[in-house]
């Protein structure tokens, strides 16, 4: 039994609520969606055998719960459960129970199994990252579990990253990410805030990958990610829109609303793609994810 199987099989016994939408992930990408998801999970996760398997499965679970319970939440108030960054910032980023046990493993899981997720990944490696021109400096700005500074790491061999989190749960579960696939020798992991404190080396290229809808001021960090890019450099910028979560703050309606915050501070918008789950919803209420390949013209 590989390790997907593995995973499947704890779904299917203790959270058979969330068993199709695994099935569905695994109609629509077949052996090969299989092979890397075992891949992958195996590394981050099998280290611990049955016990990692275990904890992941659970994390995923009550990552989803707390998802489901907030877009209620925001579908019912029209507004998300949170709106201040400082109390988001204890109750969350700093908290080894909500990072380290939830929402890092549900979050790593969630790019191959949420179709909107899994779509972005897609599009970002196989239709962004080729259109990034030479990258031997690349920035994560709020890396999350890392998904996105490993897939630039493994499809860039000739870059070096750096990601920075103000959250050092975020940070170590992504450094281990990168060096359970052999690519953490090119990526180091700095926490800071990059407003505050931004870095004196411009980059090639830089990812910010729904990190704008956790914000009180997505635009003042929108132009600070420009100011870390090289002119001509290139960037990957996402937020979620209409998708409630425990951690989101600014609400975003719709996939312009984001354009125009871009454009505004600067970037050249050269591409998009926009994902959505829940398609039966109405579009003011389906959790939408909109990403944007940008460059900065200066």
């Amino acid at each position: 039994m590989n390790t997907y199987e593995k995973l499947k099989s704890h779904i299917g016994q203790k959270y058979p609520n969330f068993a199709p939408l695994w099935r569905a992930a695994e109609l629509e990408g077949g052996a090969e969606w299989i092979e890397e998801f075992s891949a992958h999970t195996e590394r981050v996760f099998g280290g611990s055998g049955e016990r990692g398997i275990g904890e992941a499965v659970d994390g995923y679970a009550e990552f989803c719960t707390e998802a489901i319970r907030s877009q209620i939440f925001f579908e019912k108030n029209g507004r998300y459960k949170a709106s201040n960054y400082a109390e988001v910032l204890e109750e969350c980023y700093h908290s080894e129970d909500y990072m380290a046990r939830r929402y890092l493993p549900g979050q790593f899981l969630s790019h191959f199994i949420w179709p909107h997720h899994r779509k972005m990944l897609r599009g970002y490696v196989e239709r962004f990252l080729p259109q990034a021109g030479a990258i031997k400096l690349f920035y994560e700005v709020g890396v999350g579990c890392g998904m996105y500074s490993l897939k630039t790491l493994e499809a860039r061999p000739e870059s070096r990253g750096v990601g920075f989190d103000i959250s050092q749960y975020a940070l170590d579960f992504t450094k281990r990410v990168a060096d359970v696939h052999d690519v953490g020798q090119r990526y180091r992991i700095e926490n800071r805030d990059i407003i505050a404190f931004p870095p004196d080396i411009r980059a090639d290229f830089i990812i910010s990958q729904e990190v704008l809808e956790h914000l009180e001021d997505p635009p003042a960090f929108i132009r600070a990610l420009r100011n870390m890019v090289r002119t001509g450099g290139y960037g990957y910028i996402t937020a979620a829109i209409n998708a409630g979560h425990t951690d989101h703050i600014y609400l975003y309606r719709t996939p312009d609303e984001v354009r125009r915050q871009i454009e505004d501070a600067g970037w050249t918008v050269l591409d998009k793609q926009i994902e959505f789950n829940y398609p039966d919803k109405p579009l003011e209420l389906r959790p939408t994810v909109a990403g944007f390949l940008v460059r900065n013209p200066e």
